[in-house]
């Protein structure tokens, strides 16, 4: 058997257009991939991605830049749009705030979009989901891939992104599958929900997805708190290896049983000559930096990897 490339986090373009290019594939190449959803734009795709005799795989999620367009409490106590941004947007001023919310669709009640649009057995993970201190909305209200706006300096509040990603949490542990996590300048809250949410449930797997997080962190919190074989790491060229010495550190850190790799690339733009290229940069460091034959022999250790990841809904 061939054994195929991973592409264990990338995306679809998030559009409010009809049109869509086409998702792209690796030809003569084979390949597996996670397809996350960060929203209920981009999950009108994913989740119409063909699947049977396929090796894609997608993930139902809320990623936090997207994670104010959701209320929690019950639908029929839906509060106005205006005081639900207030109360979960922070802005420098009264001004900047109000033109961010004036561009914002009526937010939409997360537990209701679970109900309708969730189902585990047609999804294979949770993801993308997560924390993000920095992240500042565009002026256009939210990121959308073919509709660029300047950054604002309105932030989600870090309160509203933790019910938020908790809620996310709880659909993973009730349906024992794994979840891709981004975090951002928040590595303490993430891994205390992590492990208040996730960790007592021993069918979740769990992936950092372009990890950017201290080595220390990694070591004297996630290695040493969650099961070797439940915690992975899933790495990017173009956010992981920016920096060789750092890259290297971080490589000879993690066990190689953990890492996966990925392009965090959104699949319907990207060239399939880019997606390769950028994985094959990962598997040649992983390769280096663990004593490893060759790349071939790093491409099968990420694709046992994955098969580990989630195991419920891996075939070749």
């Amino acid at each position: 058997m061939v054994v195929p490339y991973v592409d264990a986090h990338c995306h679809v373009t998030t559009s409010m257009k009809a049109d869509h290019n086409e998702f792209s594939t690796l030809p003569e190449t084979p390949s597996v991939q996670c397809v996350m959803s960060n929203n209920s734009y981009d999950w009108q795709r994913v989740k119409t991605l063909p699947r049977q005799d396929t090796n894609t795989k997608i993930g139902f999620g809320v990623h936090p830049w997207y994670s104010h367009l959701y209320y929690l409490g019950e639908k029929d106590n839906k509060p106005a749009k205006e005081p639900h941004y207030n109360s979960v947007l922070q802005g420098p001023n009264a001004e900047e705030l109000g033109h961010i919310i004036s561009r914002l669709p009526e937010p939409i009640n997360l537990h209701e979009y679970i109900r309708t649009e969730f189902s585990a057995t047609n999804c294979d993970c949770i993801g993308e989901i997560g924390l993000d201190k920095l992240f500042r909305l565009p002026e256009n209200g939210f990121y959308q891939g073919d509709d660029r706006a300047p950054l604002s300096r309105v932030k989600v509040s870090m309160n509203h992104q933790a019910q938020v990603f908790t809620e996310m949490c709880n659909l993973a542990a009730a349906n024992s599958l794994p979840v891709s996590i981004h975090c951002v300048k928040s590595p303490n809250l993430v891994f205390e929900l992590s492990k208040q949410h996730l960790l007592p449930h021993p069918g979740v797997n769990l992936c950092l997805h372009s990890f950017t997080g201290s080595v220390e962190t990694l070591t004297d919190s996630w290695l040493k708190t969650f099961p070797k074989e439940r915690f992975f790491l899933s790495l990017s060229s173009y956010i992981n290896f920016k920096n060789d010495d750092t890259a290297a550190k971080l490589l000879q850190t993690l066990p190689k049983h953990c890492i996966l790799t990925e392009t965090d690339f959104t699949w319907d733009t990207a060239d399939a000559k880019h997606i390769i290229h950028e994985l094959d940069l990962i598997l040649s460091r992983v390769a280096t930096q663990h004593n490893l034959k060759s790349s071939d022999e790093a491409k099968k250790l990420v694709c046992d990897n994955f098969q580990r990841f989630m195991p419920k809904s891996f075939r070749l």
